[in-house]
């Protein structure tokens, strides 16, 4: 705190203009730190799709089959009912 390093403050966006529309219309982009600079950047080659982690279906599918029964198994539906009673109203 007594060398003023805890903002700083930058003079430009981590990416160059050229892929400033990709990078702010792809969720999944991510800056990644520049050893040169001492900063945070954006590459020009972002992942564009999610990598699905099926191992926890794969255990719950294990769970069920040794119980047979899907009793105590909840799912939160508060948001989905909502969201039709927004749309719907």
């Amino acid at each position: 705190m007594t060398t003023n390093a805890l903002v700083k403050i930058k003079e430009a966006p981590p990416y160059s203009i050229e892929i400033e529309t990709p990078v702010l219309l792809n969720s999944l982009a991510r800056a990644s730190p520049d050893k040169k600079t001492g900063s945070y950047k954006f590459i020009e080659n972002q992942p564009t799709e999610v990598k699905l982690n099926i191992a926890n279906v794969k255990a719950i599918e294990e769970t069920l089959k040794h119980t047979g029964s899907t009793a105590g198994v909840g799912v939160d539906q508060g948001v989905s009912v909502s969201l039709v009673l927004v749309l719907a109203g």
